[in-house]
């Protein structure tokens, strides 16, 4: 008799990304505004699809989320905490199954508005597989078999601020360090307020008044009165002399309106060490 070695895959996608090759969620990050309901609740809405060849069954179910310092989201399943948008939302349907490459179309609701607190409430929608996948690999050793279990979970961050809520980043510090032979820069951010900073922007190195490279900083998000510390590789191949490395930031306020954080650093390249 042929053993078995079963690996179980679970993929996590909470972030603002493509959720997976086959399965599509439109959109993949919702943010509401409580102050702009006419009532005491919200609706909003969401879409998942399939691959136009594949049957996929999915059941939905929210769980409470923290941002932690790294602008990662850490997910429970049971929390007190008065900003836990579970016990007001309802959702139809919370199982479905796909197929023909037809979207399904959930609907959310939060009600009782009014009993959450001022600032920023949160949840995660999960989409998660019914059944299980089974892949038989191939192995070398014909008296072994390795089946790995893929199971999918997809998750929907959903945010609602209500009341006073002030979004506020700040710049804290800006750093060239030394990585081996590689140079990398450091920033340090924060946030002030009852509500998340989400930041997206873009790095120049210059010299002599001249702009020498450019490219994208990585969009992140900070939480409310939280830090968060981002590091990444300066260009490679630089002349040897002086340059400026300058960070321009920007982010929305709770006004809806564009905010940037501008920081430089001086630096310098010697290519003889």
């Amino acid at each position: 008799m042929k053993n078995f070695v079963t690996a179980v895959l679970l993929i996590f996608l909470l972030q603002v990304l493509p959720v997976s090759a086959t399965v599509k969620v439109m959109p993949t990050l919702i943010e509401l505004d409580a102050n702009k309901s006419r009532g005491n609740y919200l609706t909003t809405s969401f879409s998942v699809q399939a691959d136009k060849n594949e049957t996929v069954r999915f059941k939905l179910y929210p769980e409470y989320f923290t941002i932690t310092d790294e602008g990662k989201m850490d997910s429970k399943p049971v929390s007190e905490s008065a900003d836990n948008l579970i016990s007001h939302a309802r959702f139809v349907p919370n199982e479905f199954t796909l197929k023909n490459g037809i979207p399904q179309i959930v609907r959310v609701t939060f009600t009782d508005l009014k009993s959450l607190p001022d600032g920023e409430s949160r949840m995660v929608m999960f989409i998660e597989d019914v059944a299980a996948k089974e892949i038989l690999l191939p192995n070398a050793n014909k008296n072994l078999n390795t089946r790995l279990v893929v199971k999918t979970r997809l998750g929907i961050p959903i945010y609602v601020d209500k009341g006073r809520f002030v979004k506020i980043g700040n710049f804290d510090d800006l750093k060239i360090e030394k990585n081996n032979k590689n140079l990398v820069y450091k920033m340090d951010l924060s946030a002030k307020g009852n509500s998340k900073v989400r930041y997206h922007g873009k790095a120049q190195v210059i010299k002599d008044n001249q702009l020498i490279k450019e490219f994208p900083v990585n969009s992140n998000t900070i939480r409310a009165n939280g830090i968060f510390t981002e590091r990444g590789m300066l260009p490679d191949n630089l002349q040897a002399g002086d340059y400026i490395f300058k960070v321009i930031l920007t982010y929305k306020n709770e006004k809806g309106e564009n905010k940037n954080l501008i920081k430089e650093v001086s630096f310098h390249v010697d290519n003889s060490i």
